[in-house]
């Protein structure tokens, strides 16, 4: 006898829209990038999302694996530099199904 597939939809949690990133900021394709110039990118995507009332971004730092060393940079300095800022209410490592160890989701005041 044939194995059918189950048409059965995929549970969603309700709840799970609101919590999106409204916007992201991909630091890849950008060369090499000194910590002072993270801080700027940072700086600027903020200053962009609150502008446009936005209260909850993303930032895709990477893994590091193509860091020197093979150890991340940018995540473990934006992760200090962002929880230091005075516009940030709270910063976490992304969900898995948004990059998790190679993302940080900010929430915004």
């Amino acid at each position: 006898m044939a194995k059918h597939k189950s048409s059965k939809k995929q549970k969603t949690n309700k709840y799970d829209n609101l919590s999106k990133p409204e916007a992201e900021f991909d630091f890849h394709g950008r060369g090499y990038l000194t910590m002072p110039q993270v801080q700027k990118l940072a700086d600027d995507f903020i200053q962009e999302a609150l502008r446009r009332d936005l209260t909850k971004i993303l930032f895709i730092t990477g893994k590091g694996i193509h860091s020197e060393g093979g150890m991340p940079k940018i995540k473990p300095f934006l992760r200090k530099y962002l929880q230091s800022h005075p516009r940030v209410l709270r910063v976490y490592e992304g969900r898995r199904d948004r990059g998790g160890e190679g993302t940080l989701e900010v929430v915004l005041d």
